[in-house]
């Protein structure tokens, strides 16, 4: 896929894949939703990671993968390695 070009369209990859991976409502998941506190576990957390490798193209490191603990986080750190 092509990398997203805004902060919504990365923000948006981010919830649709959280949505699906981590089984939630989406009135169950804001942007600090904290995703271990919302059920998921580290497997889910890689699961969500690989997924946004797929859909955006974006190379997280190991220390990136433990700070993605919400929608926002994600977000920010998905800026960062992408270079925006």
């Amino acid at each position: 896929m092509t990398a997203p070009t805004s902060e919504r369209e990365i923000r948006e990859a981010v919830r649709e894949n959280a949505l699906r991976i981590f089984e939630l409502a989406p009135e169950e998941l804001d942007d600090e939703t904290d995703f271990r506190q919302a059920g998921g576990d580290s497997l889910l957390i890689l699961e969500l990671v690989a997924a946004l490798r797929e859909r955006l193209g974006a190379e997280y490191t190991v220390a990136d993968e433990a700070e993605m603990n919400s929608v926002s986080a994600v977000v920010k750190i998905t800026r960062r390695v992408m270079g925006e």
